[in-house]
């Protein structure tokens, strides 16, 4: 006999310790040797050419048998409950821990994910946050600018206004002082013509 790896499953009718043990996909199944059973077929047919005929006994002695069949009989629990039982189990808690483990990275994995996802949402709100406190900043700042302008321009206004009337006055003073001379002057030079006084 030997033991293959299988890739697929067991029918549903073979029951564990049957001949067939499963562990995630891998089917371990018990085949005959190919290179035995001719090797049997040869060996039966050249053993009893070598043994002479007398000697050939085709019936199986009763009591071999019976002792055969009654230490099979004794063997079968003890070998079951020492060896086949405790391999059985040892491999149903491999399969769990390995169950488990692979439990856990998906676990792990689906929280990786799920705090992934977590970051990228608050990530996004904090951009819309950042946006909006950035559009409310850049507008007060338009308002504050508008309302700095309109100040400037009051005031400079005001200034312009002061200006024009503080060259009013001035021209109008220096208009009637240069009536003033004027008309002095005028006076000296019909005086200075005529030679006498007006």
């Amino acid at each position: 006999m030997r033991v293959t790896l299988a890739s697929q499953p067991p029918p549903a009718s073979q029951v564990r310790g049957e001949g067939t043990a499963t562990e995630k996909g891998i089917t371990l199944r018990a085949e005959a040797n190919s290179w035995l059973t001719p090797g049997a077929i040869l060996g039966a047919l050249v053993i009893p050419l070598s043994a002479e005929a007398a000697d050939l006994n085709l019936i199986p002695d009763a009591a071999v048998v019976a002792t055969n069949v009654a230490l099979f009989l004794l063997l079968i629990y003890p070998v079951n409950r020492l060896l086949v039982q405790p391999l059985l189990r040892a491999l149903d808690e491999r399969a769990q821990r390995t169950s488990g483990a692979l439990a856990e990275s998906e676990k792990l994995g689906d929280d990786s994910r799920a705090r992934r996802v977590e970051l990228e949402t608050r990530l996004s709100e904090a951009r819309a946050r950042a946006l909006v406190r950035r559009s409310a900043i850049l507008a007060d700042g338009e308002v504050e600018e508008r309302a700095v302008l309109d100040a400037a321009r009051g005031e400079a206004g005001a200034n312009i206004e002061n200006v024009r009337r503080s060259v009013a006055a001035e021209l109008a003073e220096a208009r009637s002082g240069l009536q003033t001379d004027s008309r002095a002057l005028a006076s000296e030079v019909a005086t200075r013509i005529l030679g006498r006084a007006l």
